[in-house]
């Protein structure tokens, strides 16, 4: 398996008139056994709460050196005081902020944190799960302590501790718990407020606004977050943006896609969400058999779900219509690793199907592209990425 250093830089205004000097966290090095594209959408439906009839094929998790790498973008992030450090997801498709508590038994190797060790912490009444349709999830307690980001404290923020976890979240030794971006109608913990919003409020940024760059496998996956503003060296031109439909995800308005100057819509779905936690981008059947239609030599099955070849030289291009404007990306860019030993030329595709009620733009849409969640505004901007 390809070994990738992988690298999140957090960036905090401490008050308006004083900024705080940019610094870079390292990323644990992500080495294990690629998912399939069955696993890997049966993950990201159940993640949403939504049924998933993906066949899990035993045959489709060979662990191969990878032609395009699954990546996930972890950072680290200190709670308590003095801080125990965590490493984290960060997820605009989630609004809870986890990690495991000491009292965890089915945790694995993961950090656990010590609430007797932190002096700011603070025992709320609240109890919580994220339960899915499979059974999997997690279950705590809820408390509030300060949350680290490098040198800016945010204090008494609402966490979820973990007293129990299922074998999916348990068995991923690289990932201790989830930093959830979205907005407190879909938390479980009972969050006021969003963690950006209140890191505005208590004066240790400039304005509530988040800036994400997840770097392609081609520059080297690095990644990079900045909180209070956006990284003009990682974008290309304007930024797009987008109204919110609504605030609870980062949700906005799809129109379809388009492929060689032919609009394809769907008949059922019209909201799409953006989210740095889901790798794959997930379309209605109608869209994605239209996607795969454009490259030559893709093919689906059960097992595998959408494969296309490895070395396709294929230059189309697909546009997402999303609110008022068009994001456009190459189809090549839009593939993930080899899928078989057996059938080596094959590689899963980044496009999954799936007859749920949202669209789902995850990391192989957003690597093409700057991301900037603006909170006080509600809206959405996405620029063309720059390494």
């Amino acid at each position: 398996m390809t070994l990738l250093c992988l690298f999140v830089v957090v960036i905090a205004c401490l008050a308006p008139a004083f900024y705080a000097t940019p610094y870079t966290m390292p990323l644990h090095v992500r080495e294990s056994k690629p998912l399939s594209t069955p696993q890997r959408l049966h993950r990201a439906l159940i993640k949403y709460g939504l049924k998933s009839d993906a066949v899990l094929d035993a045959t489709a998790t060979v662990n191969l050196t990878s032609a395009y790498v699954d990546v996930e973008y972890i950072g680290t992030i200190g709670i308590g005081t003095p801080p125990t450090s965590f490493s984290v997801d960060f997820d605009t498709g989630s609004s809870d902020i986890w990690v495991p508590a000491i009292d965890c038994n089915t945790c694995a190797n993961h950090t656990r944190f010590n609430y007797t060790d932190s002096s700011t912490f603070t025992m709320l009444n609240g109890s919580w799960s994220l339960r899915y349709g499979d059974g999997s999830g997690v279950q705590g307690y809820t408390a509030t302590d300060n949350i680290l980001i490098q040198n800016s404290t945010v204090t008494n923020f609402t966490i979820g501790l973990v007293f129990s976890e299922s074998t999916d979240f348990a068995r991923d030794k690289y990932l201790d718990g989830i930093f959830g971006l979205a907005f407190p109608p879909l938390s479980y913990t009972d969050i006021p407020n969003t963690f950006v919003e209140t890191m505005y409020a208590q004066g240790q940024i400039q304005e509530p606004v988040l800036g994400v760059w997840l770097g392609k496998t081609s520059d080297g996956g690095a990644g990079e977050v900045k909180f209070g503003g956006v990284n003009k060296d990682h974008y290309s031109g304007e930024i797009e943006y987008l109204n919110l439909t609504e605030k609870r995800y980062w949700q906005v308005a799809f129109n379809g896609i388009k492929i060689n100057n032919r609009t394809f819509k769907s008949t059922q779905m019209s909201q799409a969400i953006i989210d740095t936690g889901t790798t794959l981008t997930i379309l209605p059947p109608n869209l994605s058999k239209e996607f795969h239609a454009s490259i030559p030599g893709a093919q689906y099955s059960d097992g595998y779900g959408w494969r296309v070849p490895c070395n396709t030289t294929s230059t189309e291009t697909v546009g997402f219509l999303l609110g008022n404007a068009t994001f456009t990306v190459n189809v090549t860019d839009m593939i993930r690793e080899r899928s078989s030993a057996k059938e080596s030329n094959l590689c899963y595709s980044g496009v999954a199907q799936a007859d749920s009620p949202l669209i789902i733009m995850g990391d192989t849409f957003l690597k093409n592209f700057y991301s900037v969640y603006d909170y006080g505004n509600a809206r959405v901007g996405l620029a063309p990425s720059v390494p």
